[in-house]
């Protein structure tokens, strides 16, 4: 059987997550933790195969915890769940490997939805962070969704690169071109698709399955 960690500190909301957990059968919860700290000894003692992550625990923070995760080189997958869908904490819990995020005052279903899809070998961020963040401004007559045909193979691997939360700094060199080339790209990649931010970018990338 399939095995979880639960780090939130605070009771009830705990007492709920367990509920639902204890609902879907062939996943054992194997310890819960109240902060940080706690986190990482459950995590090292178990390493469970997922971890339901509060962002923000006390003595040692969500980001950190999951710093720690892949330092040990540990195969946990996590589900963060904050209060806040702030884009720049969702582009670092995305590049620190977090498989899912959703905010706390997400439903049942939607908990046990991300939970499914993370278990399944997929990802899950939840709408209303994106929401939350500065809301996607499409340009006046263009398509919000627009097919793949129309992205290059380097837009592609841009889009992907910035939607894992990479800066067009990191993108330049990795890709090793110019910071001038990633700016013209991004530019040229909001045009096509019709947004305005990193944000729109981002939901774009998610909603047409690239790999975030």
């Amino acid at each position: 059987m399939e095995t979880i960690v639960i780090a939130e500190d605070h009771k009830l909301i705990l007492e709920g997550y367990l509920m639902l957990i204890n609902k879907i059968g062939d996943l054992e919860v194997v310890g819960s933790a109240s902060d940080g700290e706690e986190a990482i000894e459950l995590i090292e003692q178990h390493r469970p195969d997922y971890l339901i992550l509060d962002l923000h625990m006390p003595k040692v923070n969500g980001l950190d915890v999951m710093k720690h995760i892949n330092d040990c080189f540990l195969s946990t997958k996590v589900i963060i769940i904050s209060m806040f869908g702030d884009s720049s904490i969702h582009r670092q819990v995305v590049r620190l490997g977090a498989k899912g995020y959703i905010l706390k005052h997400s439903d049942s279903e939607e908990f046990l939805l991300a939970i499914d899809l993370v278990r399944n070998g997929k990802s899950y961020y939840s709408p209303a962070i994106f929401e939350e963040q500065s809301k996607v401004k499409i340009i006046p007559g263009s398509t919000p969704v627009v097919p793949m045909a129309n992205l290059t193979s380097r837009e592609k691997e841009i889009l992907t690169l910035i939607a894992q939360g990479y800066t067009n700094k990191e993108i330049a060199e990795k890709l090793h071109v110019s910071h001038k080339t990633i700016d013209s790209h991004r530019t040229n990649l909001m045009k096509k698709i019709g947004v305005r931010n990193i944000t729109g970018l981002v939901k774009y990338a998610m909603a047409n399955g690239y790999d975030v």
